[in-house]
Parts: C-alpha cells; structure tokens; sequence
C-alpha cells in the first residue's frame, strides 16, 4: 500500500477549490445556467453511458463535444464569467453595507417620484430565488437603478410601461434586469375589491417567491411594501426605507430630516 501523506497544502487546495466552487454556485443561483449546467451534467452521463454499452456513434458525437468543451463553457456562461471578475476587481468578499444604502435610497426616490408624477409601478426586488423564468414575458435589461430611468419605464406614454420592473443587487448598487415583466395573479379573493391589477400582481408574485415588491397606485397614489403574499399599510418614504432596510437586512442608518429623499405622506 502506498505511503499517503496528507499535509497542509492539501488542505489549502481543497480549500480553494471549495471556495471557488462555493462562490461560483452563489453567482449562478437563480440564473439560467443553473438549468445550463444540468443540460451539461446529462451531456456527461449519456457519453459515459455511451461508452459503457458501445454506443460508438454517440460516443464518437459526445466526444467532439468534449473536445470543444471550454469554448462551450466561456459562450455559455459569458455574462456570469464578466460578472465574477468584475465582483473580484471590486472586492471577492464584499457583501459591503454602502452599496445597500445605495440601492435603499434609489428605491424609494425611484417609488415616490412615480408617486409625484401621478404614474402607477411595480418594482420587484429580487431575493434568494431566482426570477428569471419570468422574464421571458419581460424585456431583459442590465441597467442602474434610477429615479429617472424608472420613471422613463413607467411613464404611461412609454410602451414598456405595463407589467414590472425587477431590481437586483450588485456591489454599485440596485441593477434593473428586466422591465415590463408580468406577473402572476393572486386569486380575487385574496385582494380587497378596492385594489386593482397591479396589487393582485403583487400578491400573486410574493405567494409563489421570496421577492419584495413596491406597489406605486396610478389612482390613489399610495405606496405599499408586498411580501408572503400580504400587503402592508400605506408608507411614507420613510417609513418604506426602514421596511426595506429591515427586510434585506442592510446595516444602514435611518434618513434624516433633510436628506435627499423627500419624505411622503402616503
């Protein structure tokens, strides 16, 4: 039996190697190569089964396959790869509590500048699952989160301006990621008669998903924070950044009298 040493740098190896892998799984999470890397796995298994049982034709087509295989890889996973090495230039390891702020205040202009303009909105803030099957219905977008982008998606001129918007989080802050995005409706009994599409939308989305969801009333001009599939009172600009603050879990402080953000009275 061979002499099998086991030592330090075996462990900073495996080490590493979790990471990365630990890292890599996080930044897919939710995405469509999560369904791109099952499709690979079954790749994987019908060439070792090809092999197995001499199926040389399927092995032979399999195996040019594989001899292509990275170049595969770097197509398919071309917006995750840039994603990563830009989260590495900034910083491997931030989850960093600034650009949460950021994000924080720009959600809540962004809400209550619709408010001011007189337009309605639904501004989804995804969270742990993943949302992308809904943006099929959508437009697929990779823009900043801004009061005045926002209010060009909901102006009721625009022809993106029914359905949603859906909001994630990068180390600069809130990303839009896509725009004029339907969402599943809650049953009509789940939503008092006085509320329209819009909050049966909501409802319906938070009943199947993690997501928040900031519901902006084209008729009444109310503002109202959606989670599990219930809808919160009425919210004032400060009020909805606490809420938010509290549900993302952001370590930041409350806005002040003064601050850039204009409190409402609902």
């Amino acid at each position: 039996m061979a002499n099998w040493q086991f030592g330090i740098t075996d462990v900073v190896d495996i080490t590493v190697v979790a990471i990365v892998v630990y890292f890599f799984l996080r930044l897919i999470r939710g995405t469509r190569a999560v369904q791109m890397l099952i499709g690979i796995a079954i790749v994987v298994v019908t060439y070792q089964l090809a092999r197995v049982f001499g199926l040389f034709t399927v092995e032979w087509m399999f195996g040019h396959f594989f001899s292509a295989f990275m170049v595969i890889l770097v197509v398919l996973f071309q917006q995750e790869i840039r994603r990563a090495l830009m989260r590495v230039a900034i910083n491997p390891l931030s989850s960093g509590p600034d650009h949460r702020e950021v994000m924080l205040a720009e959600l809540v202009e962004s809400a209550f500048s619709l408010v001011h303009r007189g337009w309605g909105g639904l501004l989804v803030i995804e969270r742990d699952t993943g949302l992308r099957h809904l943006f099929d219905s959508g437009v697929e977008m990779d823009a900043p989160l801004r009061p005045d982008l926002i209010q060009a998606l909901f102006c009721t001129d625009a022809p993106m301006h029914d359905g949603a918007v859906v909001i994630d989080s990068d180390e600069r802050g809130g990303r839009i990621v896509a725009a004029r995005v339907l969402l599943p409706l809650a049953q009509a009994n789940a939503v008092a008669g006085s509320y329209g599409t819009r909050h049966r939308a909501a409802v319906g989305l938070t009943e199947e998903t993690d997501a928040l969801v900031i519901v902006v009333s084209e008729e009444s001009g109310e503002v109202h924070l959606v989670e599990e599939g219930q809808m919160g009172a009425v919210m004032s600009s400060r009020a909805l950044h606490q809420a938010l603050a509290k549900r993302l879990n952001a370590m930041i402080r409350t806005p002040q009298p003064g601050d850039s953000i204009t409190e409402g009275d609902g």
